[in-house]
């Protein structure tokens, strides 16, 4: 019985044949995998654990978004943490910060920061 053709990366214009279990030949799926920086390359450090985030859940410890579930994260508003570190401002203070509850953080994020296949502009 005849086995069926072997198939070819799925990464356009690549002709390598993938492992078994990958849908992408060994080469692709190397320049695809990059490590995603360490929180504290991030700038997500001591500091911002102690000073901001602390600060920011102690001033707000309800959601300042829905006003209705308890803040669990610190988010940095109106201007990015990228935006302040840019313009020379101190990233850290908490009042460059509000907090909110688990879904509103999401919603927000993702309203602010799309990316992946909420990006601008994504094949829908």
């Amino acid at each position: 019985m005849p086995s069926r053709a072997p198939r070819r990366c799925t990464t356009p214009g690549c002709a390598g044949q993938p492992d078994t279990a990958s849908s992408t030949c060994p080469s692709c799926g190397r320049r695809r995998r990059r490590a995603r920086p360490s929180a504290t390359a991030q700038g997500y450090n001591a500091e911002h654990r102690d000073r901001f985030r602390a600060g920011v859940l102690a001033r707000d410890t309800v959601c300042v978004v829905c006003q209705a579930a308890p803040s669990a994260h610190a988010d940095h508003h109106p201007l990015s943490k990228r935006e302040l570190r840019a313009r020379g401002m101190d990233e850290h203070d908490p009042r460059h910060g509000r907090g909110l509850c688990q879904p509103c953080h999401s919603r927000e994020t993702a309203r602010a920061q799309p990316a992946g296949w909420h990006a601008a502009g994504a094949a829908r």
